[in-house]
C-alpha cells in the first residue's frame, strides 16, 4: 500500500494553483472522506469488471453502486428518474476532485465528461476505507492551498483560534473565490469553505467551522463525514445489559446506514483476500499462525470473529475478519455448520491467530499494511465488552495476547 511519503511525492508532481487553473471545483460540498472513499471504490470496481472509460452516470448506475447506494446516502434508488439530480452531485463532485488531483483524467471535457484512471495505485489507496480517503484529502487540501498562496491565512487562524480570525479567514476565502474563479456569489464559497477548513482542523486538533460559525470545540472526525451517524455514535449511550437489537427497537428514529457499512465490509473482505493471495501463499490465517492446524485447503471463507448480527458496529473492520478454509469455518468455528453457534474454544484460538496475523502484517517490510492497531483494540473492546482494551499501549502485542487469554480464562 502507498505511504504518506508516496502521496506527497505524487502531489508534488502537480501544480494545483487555483490562480492559474481558475477552477472552483477542486473540492466541493459533497467531497467528504466517506463519499470520496465510496465513489472511488465504485470506480475501481467498474474499471476492473466493466470498462476502462466511464461517465458519472455509468458509475451511479453500476451494479455495485445499486447494491448499497440508496441505503448509504438515504436517497432514492439509482434507477428512479427523480434521483438523477441528487446523484449528479454526490457522484460528480468527488470525480471532479479526483480529476483535478490527477488521479483521473477527463478525456471528453464538456457536459458528458468521459473519465479514465491515470493513477490506479492512488485510487486503490483511497478506495481502501474512509480513513485513507481522509489522509489523502488532508494532504491534497494542504497542497492546493500552498500552491495557491492560501495556506498562510489558514495557518494564522489555527494559531489564533478566535471569532475574529475565523471571520477574517472566511471572508478572505470568499473574496479569493470571487477574484480567481467564475463563482461570484457568496453561497457556494461559504459551503466549500467548511470542506476545506475542517479536515485540516481535525488533523491538527483545532476548532473549525460549524454551521458557518467558529466551532466551540475541536472538530471531530464524525463531523467530516456525509454520513455522520456511525455505529459507535448509535450505541454509545446503550446500557450494557441491553442487546443491540433491543436498543434499536427502543430507538426507532435511529437511521442506521446499512449500505455504507456493507460497502465497507465488502472492501475489507476484498483487501483480506488480496493479502492472503499475494503475500500468504493462499494459506489460511489459522493454519499459518496455529501449529495445531494443518489444513492447507484454499481459505475461501471470510469469517467474522465476533458475529456481525451481534456486533454490527465492528462488522466492517478487517481486524474482525479472518480467512479460513471451509472445514475450519463450517466445522471448527461453527460446529456442525450451524452459523448461529460459536465454538468458544475455537474463537479463542482464532483471535490469537488473527492477532499474530495483524502483528506480522504491521511489521512486514513486504506486505501492504492493511490493519490499524487502534482498530484491533476497538474490536476487542466491543467483542469482549471491556473498555480496558483501550488502555493497551500502541503496538504492545504481548499485552494484547495477555488480555485475550485472561478474558477466556474467565469464561471457560
Amino acid at each position: 500500500m502507498l505511504t504518506t511519503d508516496d502521496i506527497i511525492i505524487f502531489l508534488d508532481s502537480y501544480d494545483y494553483d487555483i490562480r492559474k487553473t481558475r477552477c472552483a471545483r477542486w473540492i466541493d460540498q459533497k467531497c467528504t472522506p466517506d463519499v470520496i472513499w465510496s465513489i472511488s471504490d465504485f470506480v475501481l470496481d467498474y474499471i476492473e469488471n466493466v470498462a476502462e472509460k466511464f461517465t458519472v452516470k455509468d458509475i451511479w448506475q453500476s451494479d455495485y453502486a445499486k447494491q448499497t447506494i440508496a441505503e448509504t446516502y438515504s436517497k432514492p434508488d439509482t434507477d428512479e428518474k427523480k434521483a438523477e439530480n441528487e446523484y449528479d452531485k454526490v457522484f460528480s463532485q468527488p470525480l471532479c476532485l479526483l480529476c483535478y488531483a490527477g488521479i483521473l483524467e477527463d478525456i471528453m471535457p464538456g457536459k458528458r465528461h468521459l473519465y479514465i484512471v491515470k493513477n490506479k495505485d492512488l485510487l486503490e489507496y483511497i478506495a481502501k476505507n474512509d480513513i485513507c480517503a481522509l489522509r489523502f484529502l488532508q494532504l491534497y487540501i494542504e497542497k492546493v492551498l500552498n500552491d495557491s498562496d492560501l495556506y498562510i491565512p489558514f495557518k494564522t487562524f489555527f494559531e489564533k483560534q478566535d471569532r475574529q480570525s475565523f471571520n477574517k479567514l472566511k471572508n478572505y476565502f470568499i473574496a479569493y473565490y470571487h477574484k480567481y474563479t467564475p463563482i461570484q456569489k457568496d453561497y457556494e464559497p461559504k459551503r466549500i469553505f467548511t470542506k476545506v477548513i475542517n479536515p485540516l482542523a481535525y488533523k491538527y486538533s483545532k476548532k473549525g467551522s460549524c454551521g458557518g460559525f467558529l466551532s466551540h470545540y475541536k472538530i471531530k472526525r464524525s463531523e467530516l463525514m456525509y454520513n455522520q451517524d456511525n455505529f459507535r455514535d448509535i450505541y454509545k449511550n446503550k446500557p450494557k445489559h441491553i442487546t443491540r437489537q433491543e436498543w434499536l427497537k427502543m430507538n426507532p428514529d435511529i437511521d442506521v446506514k446499512e449500505g455504507y457499512f456493507n460497502q465497507m465490509l465488502s472492501c475489507s473482505k476484498k483487501m483480506l483476500q488480496k493479502n492472503i493471495r499475494e503475500y500468504r501463499k493462499n494459506i489460511s490465517e489459522l493454519t499459518m499462525f496455529n501449529e495445531e492446524q494443518t489444513d492447507m485447503s484454499n481459505p475461501s471463507q471470510i469469517h467474522h470473529i465476533f458475529p456481525k448480527n451481534e456486533y454490527p458496529e465492528i462488522k466492517h473492520f478487517i481486524e474482525n475478519l479472518i480467512a479460513l478454509t471451509p472445514n475450519q469455518h463450517n466445522l471448527y468455528a461453527h460446529p456442525n455448520n450451524n452459523t448461529r453457534v460459536i465454538n468458544i474454544e475455537a474463537q479463542h484460538a482464532i483471535i490469537i491467530a488473527k492477532t499474530h496475523s495483524i502483528k506480522y502484517n504491521l511489521e512486514s517490510k513486504i506486505e501492504d499494511h492493511i490493519y490499524e492497531f487502534d482498530n484491533l483494540l476497538e474490536v476487542l473492546r466491543i467483542g469482549f465488552n471491556d473498555d480496558s482494551a483501550l488502555e493497551i499501549k500502541e503496538n504492545d502485542f504481548v499485552d494484547i495476547l495477555h488480555f485475550i487469554n485472561c478474558h477466556y480464562e474467565n469464561i471457560v
